[in-house]
């Protein structure tokens, strides 16, 4: 295969993937060092690749013609599903300093067993307070007293607390491939924001369903889901496959049952899971609508 041009990670190439192949141009696209690489098994069209690939990027009527062209020829699903940006270090900085972090508190507390870390990060440590925590009016004034002594961390750092293997490598999974693309096409700003905004959501929340006794991303990674399901709404190069969106919906509706624990998956944190997938999308409704109207109108 033969390297013939290249294009930012950003852009949406699916639509002239699709019309160059209606050309009867066979090649395939991958991406490499932040870059989308077009390859073909020659040269002979390499020219004409470049030039209509230029023009793909600098002309929005020639995108227009491409994609009309596209509807025409097959109306019923001209989409095709956008493969996920493998985000860098460089790309998305935050993303692996959270999946390190995550791994170094997996491995000192041994997948949340106990100790003084464990204690440290969770949203209350029981054990500095002088009264039981089994109304939501108790929980909610021993959180008012940690946070009194300054400990504000607690309030996001249950998400980097584990407890099991399976646990860890889903969250770090879907942290790298959701929160990965946010942050490598918005900034590390962005991401930040929104992930603050969904642990401390879904942190409060779990908190007063079930006690100080629980962690994990899970909340933030709901949170990217409803987030990402919005944002791919007005950006259809966004990858986030409906069919991932409705496993979640229906794991999240699992969570409720007896069938984790049967299984031998322990008990979900099921309000963080819900409260993020509900202050996500609340999130990702906001801020495109917030961008859509910075847009100037025709």
């Amino acid at each position: 295969m033969k390297q013939v041009a290249d294009a930012p990670i950003e852009l949406d190439l699916s639509q002239l993937s699709q019309w160059i192949r209606m050309k009867g141009i066979p090649h395939r696209i991958s991406e490499s060092d932040g870059r989308q690489i077009i390859w073909m098994e020659s040269g002979q069209f390499q020219e004409q690749i470049q030039q209509v690939l230029q023009r793909y990027i600098t002309e929005p009527e020639f995108r227009s013609a491409i994609a009309e062209q596209l509807e025409r020829t097959n109306p019923v699903n001209v989409h095709v599903e956008t493969a996920y940006l493998r985000a860098t270090p460089l790309q998305a900085p935050v993303i692996y300093i959270f999946i390190f972090v995550s791994l170094i508190v997996a491995y000192l507390t041994s997948l949340g067993e106990g100790g003084d870390i464990l204690r440290a990060l969770l949203i209350v440590d029981p054990f500095q307070l002088d009264f039981r925590m089994e109304t939501l009016t108790d929980r909610f004034v021993g959180l008012s007293r940690m946070l009194e002594t300054g400990q504000v961390w607690r309030l996001f750092s249950p998400d980097f607390l584990h407890f099991s293997l399976l646990h860890i490598v889903f969250n770090m999974l879907m942290l790298w491939t959701l929160g990965g693309q946010l942050e490598a096409r918005k900034g590390s700003v962005s991401f930040l924001s929104m992930a603050l905004f969904v642990s401390l959501t879904s942190n409060i929340a779990q908190l007063a369903d079930t006690g100080y006794f629980f962690g994990g991303m899970s909340g933030v990674v709901y949170g990217l889901i409803g987030y990402c399901w919005v944002w791919r709404r007005v950006s259809p190069d966004i990858f986030m496959p409906d069919a991932l969106f409705r496993f979640s919906v229906v794991w999240l509706m699992i969570g409720y049952t007896p069938l984790t624990e049967w299984a031998g998956l322990g008990r979900m944190a099921n309000s963080a899971h819900l409260y993020g997938l509900i202050s996500g999308l609340l999130w990702g409704w906001l801020t495109t609508n917030l961008g859509a109207k910075k847009i100037p109108s025709a």
